[in-house]
């Protein structure tokens, strides 16, 4: 009986173990059929292969709900929204989306093959063209967008300045530069700017994602009445990313909180309804479906139609003066003079660490940082760029407690024709600000710089002008150029005043002295400066577009 019973219970063992293998065989099968069926283009609104519009498949009883637009960033594509992420695996917007019952639709604004990104008053009009061909696809009259990065920034242009603003009515933005970002300050800079040419980079989309250009952008938008039709709902990250990752450097060297690429406070819209969230996510997955779908989601199911909210009243948001934490060291040029003669500077006593980022066209570099003690660090495995710096090579390393006086980076190898950008970004207990009064100015105005080191000597200020007058690339010293070095200063105002053509200009600002205990410092600081015609009738040309 014993043996009976036994063989029954193994018998039963066995039909369980056999029933539950087609569960599972169901349950895989059923996974995959909920994944979206492929997008599809139905139209280049700006000729072959230019800006194409996606739609993806429709799902049962979806009528109801809005059509949700998704907008890439940067240099992006509408791929971006359900092909594979840089370091987070595929995106699966598109399906969550899908599986959620909702309508949707893809935007590539650029060239679908890899160039350069157009600027965001080119977008904004491609956008809007766009949209249309989307609105008359799907029989509605208006649609929700959700996008990342600068795609936030392009909507804002399309419905402000293109006359999109009764086709769309909820703009999610995932980590949009509203203000702009540092990196791109740093990528139009006169020390990456060798680079930053050779990758082509130096395109209207980078150029015109500079911190003083954004806040001229601000300052001709913000006061729309167009704004009474649309409703912003914002959100930030503040994860630089996987370790010694181009976005973990970038991170590094931004001020304040910040994604890697985009610091929260430019990521706050300001004009916004909501503030969805600002979260532990990086530059990369804030824009996955399995990350934030269920966050932004409850901001796109409906539509409305309001008077202007009380957030957002009729008026041109004022210009803010900046200050900007001065915790970098910059070197850049041309790679043939960093391997002849070296890259050479100091580091001060009392530095917790120093995260040092070697960036270069060149993907087989030999590159090491070496201390004053003759103790050599080698840079990792290089890790591609794709963002500001796309195309690049990020060689890095971080220094625990590194040691104080002159340091030193090895290169060897690479191509002739090759660039480099080096970044040092610094932990320390020295610190040194630099307060600008206003990022936009006019012509033949003082530019209200002040540096201060409150526990520095022998403070010495040089400031270095690059830029762009009236479309014409300039590189000359700066006319005003002043150097400070009286013993015991601790605050240095720059008698500079902004040229006398209108344009965007990069300041070169280069910070030396004394540490309290002898030893010698340095620090680097990017910024720019908008020439600005406060008159002109046309936003798109109140500063040049690009190069």
């Amino acid at each position: 009986m014993k043996r009976r019973i036994a063989v029954i219970l193994a018998l039963i063992a066995l039909m369980l173990a056999t029933v539950s293998l087609p569960h599972k065989s169901v349950q895989a099968q059923s996974a995959h059929l909920m994944a979206a069926p492929a997008p599809r283009i139905i139209a280049e609104v700006n000729g072959a292969g230019k800006g194409r519009v996606w739609v993806g498949a429709v799902p049962a009883n979806s009528s109801s709900k809005p059509v949700l637009v998704f907008v890439h960033g940067l240099h992006g594509k509408a791929p971006n929204w359900w092909g594979a992420t840089m370091y987070h695996g595929t995106n699966d917007m598109y399906d969550k989306a899908y599986a959620a019952g909702y309508r949707t639709a893809f935007v590539s604004i650029d060239d679908e093959v890899d160039g350069p990104s157009s600027s965001i008053w080119t977008n904004g009009a491609t956008l809007n063209r766009q949209l249309d061909v989307i609105l008359n696809h799907y029989g509605v009259r208006s649609v929700n967008i959700i996008a990342h990065s600068k795609g936030g920034v392009d909507t804002n242009s399309a419905v402000i300045h293109y006359g999109a603003s009764g086709k769309v009515q909820n703009i999610v933005t995932l980590s949009s530069p509203h203000r702009g970002s540092q990196l791109a300050d740093l990528a139009n800079s006169w020390w990456a700017g060798w680079l930053a040419s050779l990758l082509g980079q130096r395109d209207d989309g980078t150029y015109s994602m500079q911190t003083s250009y954004m806040n001229n952008f601000r300052s001709q938008t913000d006061g729309s009445a167009n704004y009474s039709n649309v409703r912003f709902h914002t959100a930030g990250g503040t994860n630089h990313g996987p370790f010694f990752s181009a976005m973990w450097f970038g991170g590094a060297y931004i001020s304040g909180d910040n994604d890697g690429v985009v610091q929260v406070s430019s990521s706050i819209h300001p004009r916004q309804y909501t503030r969805l969230f600002t979260r532990n996510y990086d530059h990369d997955n804030i824009r996955l479906g399995n990350v934030v779908w269920t966050s932004i989601e409850p901001s796109v199911r409906g539509t409305f139609r309001s008077k202007v909210s009380e957030n957002s009243a009729n008026s041109p948001v004022a210009e803010q003066a900046t200050t900007i934490n001065a915790n970098s060291i910059l070197r850049g040029g041309m790679l043939e003079n960093a391997s002849r003669g070296g890259i050479r500077f100091n580091l001060e006593t009392g530095v917790k660490t120093a995260n040092f980022d070697f960036v270069s066209n060149s993907a087989d570099l030999d590159v090491a940082f070496v201390d004053s003690q003759g103790n050599r660090y080698a840079a990792n495995k290089p890790e591609l760029d794709t963002e500001f710096f796309r195309g690049a090579y990020h060689y890095s390393a971080e220094v625990t407690a590194p040691a104080s006086g002159a340091w030193s980076v090895v290169v060897s190898g690479g191509k002739a024709d090759s660039a480099y950008l080096f970044n040092a970004t610094l932990d320390s207990s020295l610190k040194v600000q630099l307060d600008a009064a206003s990022l936009l100015a006019q012509p033949n105005q003082s530019l209200g710089l002040k540096v201060n080191a409150p526990t520095a000597q022998g403070l010495s200020v040089k400031a270095q002008l690059t830029g762009t007058p009236q479309g014409t690339e300039l590189h000359s010293a700066m006319p005003t150029n002043r150097s400070l070095a009286a013993k015991g200063v601790d605050s240095a105002s720059l008698n500079l005043t902004s040229p006398q053509a209108f344009g965007l200009y990069q300041v070169a600002v280069t910070v030396t002295g004394t540490a309290a205990d002898g030893s010698s410092f340095e620090r680097s600081i990017p910024l720019n400066i908008g020439v600005v015609d406060s008159a002109a009738k046309n936003p798109a040309n109140s500063l040049p577009a690009g190069r």
